[in-house]
């Protein structure tokens, strides 16, 4: 397995990965955006997306934003293909950038708030739309 830094030669796979991986009726999905190719492409431009591969083939991927005016980062999106799915994938990939504080949304009736705290994140805090959740170096 491979993860690294996506470039624009990962774009049209990493389009079809999202839309394969990332189900539009899951409550964690609270933005249009997670679901826009266009998002997806310029993320990859902007060199903030990693992607996880085997053999070639994209089995995990996730989009984040280095908040200029604070010491953190944002998860922004991801996915890991069903076959990885409960293997620590997301954590091994997210050590790539973990060099400050990794921070994700997630809507406050989601289920998969227990995703977040089963696998070692820290509630910051929670208003009526969101759970706040970090992941520190």
């Amino acid at each position: 397995m491979q993860i690294a830094l996506a470039n624009p030669t990962h774009i049209s796979e990493v389009v079809y990965f999202f839309k394969e991986n990332l189900d539009r009726n899951n409550s964690a999905v609270y933005s249009e955006e997670f679901l826009c190719p266009l998002g997806i492409k310029a993320a990859i431009r902007r060199k903030q997306m990693i992607v996880a591969t085997v053999e070639g083939q994209v089995v995990g991927a996730f989009r984040f934003y280095r908040k200029k005016t604070q010491d953190k980062i944002s998860l922004y999106q991801f996915a890991i293909s069903e076959v990885y799915r409960g293997q620590g994938l997301l954590k091994k990939m997210l050590n790539t950038i973990n060099d400050l504080p990794i921070v994700a949304l997630c809507p406050t009736e989601s289920n998969f708030n227990e995703y977040y705290y089963k696998s070692g994140w820290n509630l910051q805090e929670q208003s009526e739309e969101f759970k706040i959740w970090v992941l520190k170096n």
